[in-house]
């Protein structure tokens, strides 16, 4: 029996779910959350796709399950949906493990939240702890796991209470300048800096909001100078790069990731961010494009956007 809570967040994938699913089944833990997204108004298709999600879920358990289930009445979309079960889950509960419905562990997975969470529990410097790593085999230090800041690693992840307490999704008492001024802190590399630069001017401009969540999570916890858990090996593969996906469509390096073995956890000793990791995420995932002989080609782009920028230029310059 495993003894932390875990959240599965769904929506309109019955069989993305039910892939998750199983392998949280075969963990059997204790306390089980299930929130899903209510069907998007007059979409047929959806009413019957949230309709089979939940049938997954009123099939018998064959252990001891406190399970608990939020069926939300209205499309609450992309940003709120997932943000509103994570609120739910952690007024239950102190510590857990999250999933969305396409992000599948690695078994391992399950006890490397559970033996972290609980060596972290009272350190206010740690965020979260990750399941992904996009490091192409590269180990970064001696140990299980390195220190990061944590962008791109909340698929499959597990939190404390005290560090979602923190979210806020709009952003609401951070101005422009105060986001500036944290991305400057954090990434040295000019083109890290400009591509979050950019996201989050969307954020606070309101045209994100409703349909993330992830980016004011990271922000909350870059505010309060909190770092994140990444395993030295890759434990969670997201199997939602597909025509049903909203924002992981078609085919991408994020997709399909092969996963392995982590026990068990050799602990680190130092508490401190790998930059070079979170540069190596951004050059080869992030902003693959940007850099080599395929970023030489952009430089024209490049150059002709600052300039743009610096004299407040909109549009064509004919």
């Amino acid at each position: 029996m495993f003894q932390t809570p875990v959240l599965l967040i769904t929506f309109n994938r019955p069989n993305h779910t039910r892939q998750v699913f199983e392998a949280i089944k075969k963990q059997k833990p204790t306390k089980l959350f299930v929130f899903q997204d209510g069907a998007r108004e007059g979409n047929e298709r959806d009413i019957e796709n949230c309709k089979a999600v939940r049938a997954i879920f009123e099939e018998p358990l064959e252990w001891d399950c406190d399970l608990k289930t939020f069926y939300s009445e209205f499309n609450l979309g992309c940003g709120r949906g997932p943000s509103t079960g994570i609120t739910w889950f952690f007024e239950n509960v102190e510590q857990g493990i999250i999933f969305e419905d396409d992000c599948l562990p690695h078994p391992d997975f399950f006890e490397y939240c559970e033996i972290l969470l609980k060596k972290y529990r009272d350190n206010s410097d740690i965020s979260f702890i990750s399941g992904t790593n996009f490091q192409d085999g590269i180990k970064r230090g001696i140990g299980s796991y390195y220190f990061s800041l944590g962008h791109h690693g909340t698929w499959g992840w597990a939190t404390w209470k005290r560090t979602w307490q923190l979210f806020d999704y709009y952003l609401s008492n951070m101005t422009s300048n105060e986001v500036d001024k944290i991305l400057r802190k954090n990434f040295k590399n000019y083109k890290q800096f400009e591509y979050f630069r950019e996201i989050y001017k969307g954020v606070l401009d309101n045209r994100y909001n409703e349909s993330c969540w992830d980016y004011q999570f990271y922000m909350t916890c870059w505010k309060n100078n909190m770092i994140s858990v990444i395993p030295n090996v890759n434990l969670i593969t997201n199997i939602g790069f597909d025509n049903l996906g909203t924002h992981t469509t078609g085919d991408h390096l994020f997709a399909n990731n092969h996963v392995y073995n982590i026990l068990p956890i050799k602990f680190v000793d130092k508490i401190e961010r790998d930059e070079n990791a979170d540069l190596y995420l951004h050059k080869h995932y992030v902003q693959s494009s940007e850099y080599g002989w395929a970023g030489f080609k952009r430089l024209p782009h490049r150059i002709n956007k600052r300039l743009k920028k610096l004299v407040g230029k909109k549009g064509s310059w004919l």
